[in-house]
């Protein structure tokens, strides 16, 4: 027989989630709103476990417990745990993603934790329970836990109401969580479970007790809510509740899928087709290569064979898969509408976009007369806001047209968000506010030939990434800086987004190309959210200019100081919870490991060969998901100052080799031991056919 959580456990579970509750608003000033909403469960489910613990302290109720079958003390012991389980979860991860700083104050300083700036940027993409939920998946399994407990305390006043309750609600929990059964499913089935326990019941009961307490209304209005806004079909808490209560695994963590090992030959390790170069590609990140070109990699198509302008293009890239502007044009048989006519004020979800626009011309009366009769509510403002700044398709092409004469559209990808940081003040460069460009739209990387001026003969080719939203209001470009190069930031949490991390200006285009510009922005940091893994590594490549051949995500990478001869050593760590990504360069055949530095330790990026022929690394393993690589030469301090995270320099003095200047060695822990021993045959591979390459003196 399962023991029954004592009183003393309950009251700590119940202190344990009143500090996740403060804990939620630590930091108020930079909050989002929704970590206010889920302190709100939190709290209501600690006074909850609060109110049950005052139940079961008297010695009445404590003795009837004794006195209840092995079913119900089960059935009490399944709901107790399970809950205890998710708070205890919740608390692990909270300490993981919290820091504490300390601030000035008046005689002194002030301690207070506070949220990383991973999570305010980037908390929708987290992973908050054990089953892959966001935060929103988080908040409906809390407000089931205090449903639930809030049952359960009621029940416990009485032992044949207690034996008539707990034992069917704990297996109606128990069979439907081991299927695909909702939130809200699960909850209506729980209040009619015990709808039903009490009208069986009720006629002998309120006859024995007339005076008997019911169950409070407003319990059962929460069990019986269903709003598929409040308990999404998609949320299922299987590992939350079990009668084995067997151990349980590691906090909640995202698992990011890899980028498939390409198998590489020393004659073509990932390019199957020949792709055409670009001397004068000078962005691209050449690390420390000398006489090394680029390519365009094999997502790259010309301007003829882009997705026709206007059209939501596919998901990702595929090469050999092109749709002509014959072909669009045939589909095209009716005029694209207008604002005025057919399209929608608000646009529409984006799953729901369809494949073409709808036609403005064939439409019924009906039709015609609703969307007048909308289109009056709005203010005159709104009408020429509107106008002003929304495109049919064909205006839409006729932009794309001006804007990518004599350009290479090197990648066209499906995107479900785009935002930016704006910095709030001067002062605090870390008061910033993400600001959303669009959150379905179509990226494009376009590589152009214009003249230097207006009045000169000589071209220049400069790289762009334009942004264009589905309902063709937003024409975003940002130009990226020839005298730079750029690495892209891929987020550990969401293996879809990718980052720019330099300085630049953005230009919001007006409705036809080349007229006065609506606004521009600036910043330093903008997001790209593409919908899948295969759609960021595209982007990738043809903004480094090399082929992405594997990424894991790390723990943690440290850097490892031998002593004397080796008799002792001490670690310190670099890098924290990034990817380790393998790059390969087309032209030298030289494979390169990238891990970006914590910022505590120094901007840019971990960086060296895996088959360079001299100074060849060994890479040993070190136990659990522990490896250790050895004979690394990363220069530390560079002369040249570059721009944060995604500019390369040059380092070092020429003949001159300071260990102390130096990355010897480091450790890096993998998320699993199958991913260590994917990497560690990685390497082997790497190293069959070792190449002479030129000094790699790392990325700042």
């Amino acid at each position: 027989m399962t023991d029954i959580p004592s009183v003393g456990d309950i009251l700590m579970l119940s202190q344990v989630a009143w500090k996740i509750g403060r804990a939620f608003t630590a930091g108020r000033k930079g909050a989002p709103l929704v970590f206010l909403e889920a302190e709100t469960d939190v709290n209501t489910l600690a006074k909850a476990l609060k109110a049950l613990a005052g139940t079961l302290s008297t010695e009445a109720e404590d003795t009837s417990l004794k006195r209840v079958n092995p079913q119900t003390q089960k059935g009490l012991s399944v709901i107790l745990l399970s809950c205890h389980r998710t708070v205890h979860d919740l608390d692990t991860l909270i300490d993981r993603y919290q820091i504490t700083k300390r601030n000035r104050k008046d005689g002194g300083f002030a301690i207070e934790r506070t949220w990383t700036d991973t999570v305010l940027t980037s908390y929708k993409s987290i992973s908050w329970t054990s089953e892959g939920g966001d935060i929103q998946d988080l908040r409906h399994l809390l407000q089931l836990h205090a449903s639930v407990v809030l049952l359960t305390r009621q029940a416990i006043q009485s032992l044949s109401r207690l034996e008539e309750v707990v034992p069917p609600m704990a297996e109606k929990i128990q069979s439907d969580l081991s299927t695909t059964q909702s939130l809200n499913e699960l909850l209506e089935d729980l209040h009619l479970t015990v709808t039903e326990s009490d009208s069986l019941g009720s006629m002998d009961l309120d006859s024995k007790e007339p005076n008997r307490r019911k169950l409070d209304p407003i319990s059962f209005a929460k069990l019986n809510r269903n709003s598929d806004d409040l308990f999404p079909q998609h949320v299922l808490i299987n590992d939350y509740i079990d009668l084995d209560l067997g151990p349980r695994g590691p906090p909640p963590t995202i698992p990011l899928p890899k980028i498939p090992i390409v198998t590489m030959t020393d004659a073509s390790p990932t390019t199957p087709t020949t792709r055409p170069t670009s001397p004068n590609r000078k962005r691209v990140s050449d690390f420390s290569f000398s006489g090394s070109t680029v390519r365009y990699s094999g997502s790259s198509i010309s301007s003829d064979g882009a997705a026709s302008p206007g059209w939501p293009s596919p998901t990702g890239t595929h090469k050999g898969t092109r749709v002509s502007r014959s072909a669009s044009m045939k589909k095209r048989s009716k005029l694209p509408s207008t604002p005025e006519m057919g399209e929608p004020l608000s646009r529409p979800d984006s799953t729901t976009l369809s494949a073409l626009p709808p036609p403005a011309l064939d439409m019924d009366d009906l039709r015609i007369e609703r969307a007048t009769s909308v289109s009056s509510h709005g203010t005159q403002s709104e009408l020429k806001g509107r106008h002003r700044s929304s495109t049919t398709a064909t205006q839409e092409a006729l932009f794309e047209k001006e804007a990518f004469r004599n350009s290479a559209i090197l990648c066209d990808i499906r995107c479900s968000l785009v935002e930016y940081a704006q910095q709030l003040s001067q002062d605090d460069p870390s008061d910033v506010q993400m600001v959303t460009v669009g959150e379905s739209c179509r990226v494009l990387v376009v590589r152009k030939r214009e003249p230097i001026s207006p009045y000169s003969t000589e071209v220049q080719t400069t790289t762009s990434i334009w942004t264009f939203t589905d309902d063709n209001t937003i024409r975003m470009q940002l130009r990226m800086s020839d005298d730079d190069v750029y690495v892209p930031y891929s987020s550990y949490f969401n293996p879809g987004k990718i980052s720019i991390t330099v300085p630049c200006e953005l230009k919001y285009h007006d409705v036809k190309f080349g007229d006065r510009l609506q606004r521009t922005a600036s910043t330093s940091w903008i997001n790209y959210v593409f919908d899948n893994p295969k759609g960021a590594a595209s982007f990738q490549n043809e903004l480094m200019g090399r082929t992405l051949l594997a990424s894991w995500p790390t723990s943690k990478t440290m850097r490892i100081h031998e002593g004397f001869s080796g008799t002792f050593s001490y670690a310190e760590q670099m890098c924290g919870m990034e990817n380790l990504r393998i790059w390969e360069d087309d032209e030298t055949r030289a494979i390169i490991a990238l891990i970006h530095f914590s910022a505590h330790f120094r901007n840019g990026y971990l960086a060296f060969y895996l088959n360079a022929r001299e100074n060849m690394i060994k890479v040993k393993d070190d136990g659990g998901t522990q490896v250790k690589i050895k004979g690394l030469r990363v220069p530390l301090e560079g002369k040249n100052k570059s721009r944060k995270d995604s500019a390369i320099a040059f380092s070092g003095k020429d003949g001159v080799s300071d260990k102390k200047k130096f990355i010897t060695g480091c450790k890096v822990e993998f998320e699993s031991e199958e991913e260590k021993m994917e990497f560690i045959g990685f390497v082997k591979k790497c190293q069959e056919n070792p190449r002479d390459l030129p000094d790699l003196l790392g990325v700042n």
